[in-house]
């Protein structure tokens, strides 16, 4: 990608999108308050890039003149979120860089005040706080600060930081090793950024106001959960070939975390029941609004589906359904003992014959890759992630 020569800005904000249409207008609302608050963009000069990493969707927009400038920028094919994050910061003319997701939410003050917290402690990185969840803080700022002081120790506690949103960032201290390895695997690439950063010696600061609220919904089409170990092993294979920002016995205990992770039976079923929860969670959120799932259905012609995995999430979506005009078929189980007790839905196995219907819905939250393809090889018809659903109906709802 070829940049531009072109007026040098003091903050760029760079938001990768992917099927982010929906939320651009949001946006583009949330920037304009933000410029607007105590006249900052007559004091600060600011642009919003747009970074489209789903061309099948056309994003068009206009920005409120004066106030920001506005860049959209679309790639040529799916390239994943860290691809898209540093396309933004290679057209970025900003000497600051946030990178939101399209998702995020912040406060009318927070480029006001993150702005002025960054020039009053001519710092590399400053942090703001913000809440994780509507009524629920990111962390306390204490504890933020102890995360600061003790941030060399990042590799043995994990990424810290939520998310890259809380965080305005001066654009040359990001380093080049950052913007040439692009990840594939969403999930780790802020992580990435913040170790590099923090070998390097960059200093960080924290904006002790609460402005960022790091949406829980996770549009994260970005990731789920149980990709972040494929993306953590992403992140010491980039390590280990860049060679100059942990020393050996810090890749050692990076590669035994990760390989704890992978193999410990208790992590990775506390990782299953956290992604159930937050499934739960999203389904409740919507059943408080008095929205029915059968608006998913309906939207695609769905009539006639079958359900992967009867667990938790799939029991409950087979009451969700039962008195609606959405026919659950049949169900397919990996387990053949499982039966239904009242005798009402055929459950089949993988040996057993396939009838043709509209949809196939897999309720699996972790570990469902090889039942995607083969449920495709064996059905020619669409198989959707429950948790694609609810997070479709909640965008549909609340975005």
């Amino acid at each position: 990608m070829k940049k531009k020569s072109r007026m040098r800005r003091d903050v760029s904000i760079i938001v990768p999108l992917y099927k982010g249409s929906r939320y651009c207008d949001r946006l583009m609302k949330m920037f304009e308050m933000n410029c607007r608050y105590k006249g900052l963009y007559q004091k600060c000069s600011i642009e919003v890039i747009f970074i489209n990493d789903y061309p099948e969707e056309k994003i068009i927009l206009e920005a409120p003149e004066g106030i920001f400038h506005l860049q959209i920028y679309t790639h040529e094919k799916n390239q994943g979120i860290h691809a898209a994050r540093v396309s933004g910061v290679k057209l970025a003319a900003g000497a600051y860089v946030i990178m939101l997701d399209q998702d995020d939410l912040v406060k009318d003050n927070w480029l006001y005040s993150q702005w002025n917290a960054v020039q009053e402690t001519q710092t590399d990185v400053c942090l703001c706080n913000g809440w994780g969840e509507r009524f629920r803080i990111l962390k306390e700022n204490d504890e933020f600060e102890r995360i600061i002081e003790h941030r060399h120790d990042i590799i043995c506690t994990e990424n810290p930081i939520m998310s890259p949103g809380q965080a305005i960032i001066k654009k040359d201290c990001i380093p080049k090793e950052w913007t040439d390895h692009i990840m594939k695997v969403n999930g780790a690439d802020d992580f990435l950024l913040w170790i590099m950063m923090t070998k390097r010696g960059c200093r960080f600061t924290l904006n002790k106001e609460y402005l960022y609220y790091h949406s829980p919904e996770r549009t994260e089409h970005s990731v789920h959960m149980a990709s972040m170990i494929e993306s953590l092993k992403e992140v010491l294979s980039i390590l280990s070939e860049t060679g100059n920002f942990l020393s050996g016995e810090e890749l050692t205990d990076f590669q035994k975390l990760i390989e704890f992770k992978e193999k410990d039976k208790g992590f990775r079923v506390y990782l299953r029941d956290m992604a159930i929860l937050h499934s739960l969670k999203r389904w409740l959120k919507i059943k408080n609004q008095g929205i029915e799932l059968t608006r998913f259905f309906h939207k695609y012609n769905y009539r006639h589906i079958a359900v992967y995995g009867m667990g938790h999430l799939g029991e409950s979506l087979y009451y969700e359904l039962r008195n609606s005009d959405v026919c659950i078929d049949y169900a397919i189980d990996r387990i053949v003992s499982l039966a239904d007790f009242e005798g009402e839905l055929d459950i089949l196995s993988w040996e057993d014959p396939f009838r043709t219907i509209d949809a196939v819905v897999v309720t699996l939250v972790t570990d469902y890759s090889e039942t995607i393809k083969r449920l495709r090889e064996r059905l020619e018809c669409p198989v959707i992630l429950m948790e694609d659903i609810l997070r479709e109906v909640v965008s549909d709802v609340f975005f």
